[in-house]
Formats: C-alpha cells, structure tokens, sequence
C-alpha cells in the first residue's frame, strides 16, 4: 500500500454521507443475502470504498467480470468492522502494523484487552472478515480475497486467476 493511497482512504473516510442509493441498490443487486448483511453493517465510508472499488474491477475486467469478482471487491474490508475504530484509530492501527515488528506486535495486542486488541482485530481484518464471509455462507472466492488481500506473498497459491487478483489490487489501491 503506497502512502498516497493510505492517505486519500484517510481523507475520504472523513467526508460523511453513505453512498447513494444508486450505488447501496448497485450492490445490493452483486450481493448474496448473508453477504449483503455483512456490506450493510459496515460504516459508510466503507460501503463507498467498497463500491468503488467494485466497479473499478468491473470496469477493468469488462466482459470477464463475474459476480464473484464483484462480491470480492464490495467485501474485502468486512473484517474492519469487529475493531470498532474511529477513522484516527484505524489510522493508528495502520501505522502500527506496519513492518516485521509491527506484525510481532499485533499477534501480541491480539491475546490482550481494550484499544490494543482493537487495533489487533483491525490490523487482522483480512481474516477476520473471510471467517464472517464463510459463517454468512458467502462465496469462497469473496473469503479467499478477504483474506489475502494484504497478503501478495500468497497470491499465486488463490483459486482465483492471478489477472483478476492484480485488478481486485489494482482497483483497491487507486
């Protein structure tokens, strides 16, 4: 993830508003009912992030677009919500997850309590989220991408075709 990136997701997360109902019934429309209970739960300024990068992969993909592209792009982040984070902590969470130590220091905040497990469950938001994507029954393809989103070492070894996951990536970090 480039600075750049990190820092239009910060200012965009602090513009209010949800989506429009265009995009809400866009993705209602993409998203099986268990999935479609977990993208509603989140904040709005996820469910934006989540619809634009969702129809930036459909635009990239064009006729190679399927469903499971779409369901994966609207629920990569679904995990964030468990944190219950402002968007400065999840700031924070970010920052502090950062590097080898930072990974060694949220398996250590994940045993513990309070602002330090937080920042631990949002740090583990890919997981977390393709374990709800399962348990909601959701497709696999929109766990598997949940869960390695963060994750390029494991990309060859997906079920999903290698070209979509660069354009899932690439529709993410834009």
């Amino acid at each position: 993830m480039t600075s750049a990136h990190l820092v239009r997701r910060f200012v965009g997360a602090l513009r209010p508003g949800a989506p429009s109902a265009e995009a809400e019934a866009w993705a209602e429309a993409a998203l099986e009912p268990g999935e479609l209970a977990l993208f509603t739960r989140l904040p709005n300024h996820d469910r934006r992030h989540a619809v634009q990068v969702a129809r930036r992969a459909e635009a990239a993909l064009g006729a190679e677009c399927e469903p499971r592209w779409t369901a994966a792009a609207l629920l990569h982040d679904v995990g964030k919500y468990d944190a219950g984070l402002s968007v400065p902590g999840r700031a924070l969470a970010t920052v502090a997850a950062a590097g080898q130590s930072g990974t060694r220091r949220v398996e250590r905040w994940a045993r513990g309590r309070g602002l330090r497990r937080r920042l631990a469950v949002y740090a583990q938001h890919g997981e977390i989220g393709a374990a709800e994507i399962r348990d909601a029954g959701g497709r696999e393809e929109a766990a598997e991408w949940s869960e390695a989103h963060h994750h390029p070492e494991c990309w060859s070894s997906l079920d999903i075709p290698y070209p979509v996951v660069l354009i899932l990536d690439a529709a993410d970090q834009t």
